[in-house]
């Protein structure tokens, strides 16, 4: 059953029963009013004509009377001054009745205040009032009837009427509240076929928010939360893509070590070779080797800071960093015939040192491979950003923005000859986010490479 079918039916529910109680209540007391209304009327006629009887019955009656005398006085008296549905007793005699009813069966009076009741008589509701008058020591008892059928058949017209003005309301009502329930949900109908939507693998639908209450910020949440899925799926689909690119790159890398390795081992098994020769292919063998275990450890250090995420990182000293860097690039620096220099102007920094250690050593490695004998590598450490910049063969512009992908090799001969992976810059890249830092590059092809560590935070 629909939303807004439901919410009609349980509104309907509770206006049938307020009206309907209401409307007893009206009844009730409606009724309860015009009864208390006839049975005063009838009391203040018997209480009336009883006054007026006995005033000329004492008035008129001779102590000489006999009691036929007394009967025929007492029935012209009453008889006289009744209004119809009069009846006046002394005993088991009734003097006077102009009714079918004898009183006596209803309202027996022996003494006491003025009575009344209401009884069902021949079909109609009929209201009895008497009371007992004394006169010359003989006990009279005057009855007044009165046929409040009306009051009852009343309540009973009233009750109809209101049931089909309450028929009537309802349905008015109903109608109106179904066409209101059905407009005001009508944002709640857009926002479940949204949600079918996304859960059918549609990211980019949104809702437009018209409405500025609970229904209206129900919908801003479900487009944050459609924003965060598409975010988040996006986010999947290039990480799926980059893994499916990085496992394509690794298969490459893998084969051609491993076809160098395996070409040198079956020329050493199958063909005569000179000592010198065999020493150059042991010599390759052990190169390929040697590049092999480069790749397995880079590739370890890059999937371990990529899954782990975060680090516990200390203040230390940038001034021991770089000298703890210069003392292990040194070798390798002075081996090209290259120049290092550095100058520090910060004082500490909140780092893992080994991992940021490692960064700058990677760029220091590929400003070595980029620059010629006799040129000079310029590490800076200032304010937030330590750069490390080099003279030499520089990149196009256009390659910028793809040198931090892994494997990915602007010159692959010379990379290769060069012993690289080209992983070095997608390791420090990882190495970067977990300082919250990013890499920026400067090149110009034929004038040199600065790249930029600039931290989120000042040193």
């Amino acid at each position: 059953m629909r939303l807004w079918l439901k919410v009609s039916l349980i509104a309907l529910i509770l206006v049938v029963l307020a009206t309907g109680a209401c409307s007893l209540i009206m009844l009730i007391r409606s009724g309860e009013s015009n009864l208390a209304l006839s049975v005063e009327n009838t009391l203040t006629n018997q209480q009336v004509r009883a006054a007026s009887w006995s005033t000329a019955m004492t008035s008129e009656l001779d102590s000489q009377y006999t009691d036929v005398a007394r009967r025929s006085l007492a029935r012209y008296l009453i008889a006289k001054f009744a209004q119809g549905n009069t009846i006046l007793l002394s005993g088991a005699d009734t003097i006077y009745n102009s009714t079918s009813i004898d009183p006596k069966d209803y309202l027996p009076i022996t003494a006491g205040s003025q009575q009344y009741v209401v009884a069902e008589i021949n079909g109609r509701s009929m209201l009895l009032a008497g009371s007992q008058i004394t006169i010359a020591k003989t006990d009279y008892q005057l009855y007044a009837v009165s046929d409040i059928t009306p009051v009852y058949t009343g309540v009973e017209t009233m009750a109809y009427q209101f049931a089909l003005i309450n028929a009537c309301i309802l349905a008015l009502a109903g109608g109106v509240l179904m066409l209101l329930l059905r407009a005001v949900l009508r944002p709640v109908q857009t926002l479940q076929k949204n949600t079918a939507y996304l859960a059918s693998g549609v990211y980019n639908r949104r809702i437009e928010i018209l409405q500025d209450d609970e229904i209206g910020e129900l919908a801003a949440d479900f487009n944050r939360m459609a924003d965060a899925v598409e975010t988040h799926v996006r986010a999947l689909k290039e990480e799926a893509e980059r893994r499916t690119m990085f496992m394509s790159a690794l298969t490459h890398e893998m084969k051609t070590p491993i076809t160098g390795i395996s070409g040198n081992a079956q020329t050493l098994l199958g063909t005569k070779m000179t000592e010198e020769e065999r020493e150059d292919a042991l010599i390759a063998i052990n190169n390929e080797c040697l590049r092999m275990e480069r790749l397995s450890q880079k590739l370890m250090q890059l999937i371990v800071l990529r899954q782990g995420g975060e680090m516990e990182r200390k203040p230390a000293s940038v001034s021991d960093l770089l000298e703890n860097v210069y003392a292990s690039a040194t070798g390798l620096i002075h081996q090209r015939g290259l120049t290092l220099h550095m100058q520090n102007e910060m004082g500490t920094l909140t780092m893992e040192r080994d991992l940021l250690a490692s960064l700058l050593l990677n760029l220091i490695d590929n400003a070595g491979k980029a620059s010629r004998p006799g040129d000079t590598i310029e590490v800076l450490a200032c304010g937030n950003v330590i750069s490390v910049r080099d003279h030499g063969c520089g990149m196009p512009r256009e390659e910028l923005d793809k040198i931090t992908q892994p494997f990915y090799r602007i010159d692959r001969s010379r990379a290769k000859k060069a012993g690289g992976i080209g992983l070095g810059l997608a390791l420090a890249e990882e190495i970067a986010r977990l300082h919250e830092a990013r890499l920026e590059f400067e090149s110009e092809p034929g004038i040199g490479t600065t790249v930029k560590v600039v931290f989120e935070y000042d040193s």
